[in-house]
């Protein structure tokens, strides 16, 4: 199933991240994957702004680059769906191939939406989740 699927197959924003592999990540850390989620909801909105400028300008090494850096800040967040959209719009712009990557950016504004909107929740203590 790829990104684009599970975005029209809509599930719950907490379905978005595993959230016990990111605490895992940093050594069970609360308080910093907290930091984390943080900064991924403040630079998210930036590298997906970035990333659809490069796309449209065909400035597809700045576009790659930019998927890169998104992609590893989601692996993170352990948030599968937006690595691996991440990484489909990186390799569609280092192969130049233009004629997709419009949806593949679509897919993965929609997936990063659900992740800071998650990330939101968990900030705020209303994720529903048991505590770790």
């Amino acid at each position: 199933m790829t990104v684009y699927d599970r975005v029209m197959f809509a599930k719950p924003p907490s379905d978005c991240w595993d959230r016990s592999k990111a605490l895992d990540g940093v050594g069970g850390d609360e308080k910093f994957l907290n930091e984390l989620a943080g900064i991924f909801c403040a630079a998210c909105p930036m590298l997906l702004k970035s990333l659809e400028e490069s796309i449209a300008a065909k400035k597809l090494f700045s576009a790659a680059e930019t998927a890169h850096l998104l992609g590893h800040a989601a692996r993170n967040l352990a948030a599968t769906g937006v690595m691996e959209g991440a990484l489909t719009v990186e390799m569609m712009a280092r192969r130049n191939e233009l004629d997709d990557i419009g949806n593949a950016l679509h897919a993965i504004r929609q997936e990063a939406g659900r992740l800071v909107d998650a990330l939101a929740e968990f900030k705020s203590g209303r994720s529903g989740l048991p505590a770790a």
